[in-house]
């Protein structure tokens, strides 16, 4: 549902344009439940995105009938841009309650070209996106499954900003990682089996991770 119109983001902080306007007076907080699009692939890119708590999966269904995820968004993730008109890609909430800043294409635009800090703002969500990708297409490309398993893992525990920590509550499914690494369900859980049998991790539950240092001394 809809929460009212220009309410601020505390974790967003202040960013307040040269004419008076707030970029938070332009946006809309709406709350998604869990599997619930946000939007659809081919539907018109009227609305940016912004995580505010929980998480969304980028998608597209091939022509094969399979689904292959583009990204995973965290809180603080831009997502919605588009070259054209239209999304390339679908996107869906996957953890209940997912809060999403929505802020107007046309509106937002204009208040960054006339507020260079709002620019920004944008640039260095889209430069996130990008490295995201990045990093994905090298996983993808040149590491075995186990190997994509635990650069995932890693690379997730650090985006969420638990860089010193070993433990990792994932919002995600194997099916999403596989989706997301280009492996089978199967690969997937044999990765994890694998990974676990080598000392590389713990698992406490599916989603219950442990990433286990070398010479930390744990089993």
């Amino acid at each position: 549902m809809f929460r009212s119109s220009g309410c601020a983001d505390p974790d967003f902080g202040p960013h307040n344009s040269r004419n008076g306007k707030d970029i938070h007076s332009i946006s809309i907080l709406r709350t998604f439940h869990r599997d619930q699009d946000v939007f659809e692939c081919d539907h018109r890119c009227d609305w940016w995105y912004r995580i505010v708590s929980g998480a969304t999966r980028k998608y597209r269904i091939r022509s094969d009938g399979r689904r292959q995820i583009a990204d995973i968004h965290l809180p603080g993730d831009f997502f919605g841009f588009s070259s054209n008109e239209k999304h390339g890609f679908s996107v869906q909430a996957i953890v209940e309650g997912t809060t999403i800043a929505c802020y107007p294409r046309r509106m937002t635009e204009a208040l960054a070209d006339s507020d260079p800090s709002v620019a920004r703002l944008i640039r260095m969500g889209t430069f996130a996106a990008i490295e995201r990708l990045e990093q994905q297409m090298l996983v993808v490309s040149t590491m075995s499954a186990p190997e994509r398993v635990k650069a995932f893992l890693v690379h997730f525990r650090d985006r969420v900003g638990r860089s010193g920590e070993d433990g990792l509550a994932l919002p995600i499914t194997r099916y999403d990682i596989a989706d997301l690494l280009g492996l089978s369900t199967e690969t997937v859980c044999r990765a994890f089996t694998d990974l676990r049998e080598r000392g590389a991790i713990s698992l406490e539950g599916p989603r219950q991770v442990t990433i286990i240092r070398p010479g930390s001394g744990k089993d």
